[in-house]
């Protein structure tokens, strides 16, 4: 299993939080949102992770060289279009890296542990998505429409009978690899392949048939940062994601391409 870390986005919605840091290190009580990302990568078994980056990637590439990674692979691949491109393209950068099973995630979630380890737990599914019941929806949410445990549809665009918000970590395995791989290609031929989300790829999958799993994580914590408020609600509820022992530091080789 590998991890895929997209963090290469300005966070201009972050601002003046972002004007020189990116959103991916912001504090959020004692920890930045990617060193918890990675202790929790860390302790569910994983041992590969790859970080898109872009805006700040020297701060980045600091944070992950001092980072406590033993026996962990940790590589970082710059995507040069991060100004004007959105997660399709950050996604499409790290296809390489796409040879064994994967979890993708954002560079703004933050989540408990068990929101991870429960996914992985789920082994028998090629694609598996978590998503999340909510009494209301916002715009800005990635929102789902549900039959039964099988996505029917995924856009930030859906107005009616909205089942869930999609929470931004999502898990490929066995074929389903391929399948995603194929379906982010088919995409970049598209119009405006780069103001488009890699969600897109999955909802192309979903219009050809393929079966989608979704997966309730209940009342786990889970919550991506895009607003100053969204930041300040995640510090308020720092004791519910964030490990008692601190990470130990040490000085690590980060691999950079």
């Amino acid at each position: 299993m590998k991890a895929i870390i997209l963090a290469a986005g300005r966070g201009t919605r972050l601002s003046p939080y972002t004007q020189y840091i990116p959103k991916c290190l912001l504090d959020i009580g004692g920890v930045s949102i990617l060193e918890l990302q990675m202790n929790h990568i860390r302790d569910c078994g994983i041992s590969e992770v790859v970080i898109v980056v872009g805006f700040g990637f020297e701060r980045v590439e600091n944070f992950l060289r001092s980072y406590d990674s033993l026996g962990m692979k940790i590589k970082t691949l710059y995507n040069p279009f991060y100004q004007t491109t959105n997660s399709l393209i950050s996604l499409w950068i790290a296809r390489g890296e796409m040879d064994e099973d994967i979890v993708v995630m954002n560079g703004d979630d933050v989540f408990e542990i068990d929101v991870l380890d429960k996914l992985l737990s789920i082994r028998n599914e090629k694609i598996c998505l978590p998503v999340k019941i909510k009494n209301i929806y916002e715009e800005e949410d990635m929102k789902v429409k549900l039959d039964g445990e099988r996505i029917l549809d995924i856009r930030k665009t859906i107005t009616k009978n909205i089942s869930a918000e999609s929470v931004g970590l999502r898990v490929f395995r066995d074929n389903g690899v391929e399948i995603i791989k194929k379906a982010i290609e088919e995409e970049m031929r598209t119009p405006g392949a780069e103001s488009k989300w890699y969600i897109s790829s999955i909802q192309r999958l979903i219009g050809k048939g393929y079966k989608i799993k979704a997966y309730d994580i209940a009342d786990l914590f889970w919550m991506d940062v895009d607003y100053p408020g969204d930041l300040f609600n995640v510090r308020s509820e720092s004791e519910r994601f964030l490990n008692i022992s601190q990470p130990r530091r040490l000085l690590k080789v980060v691999d950079s391409n």
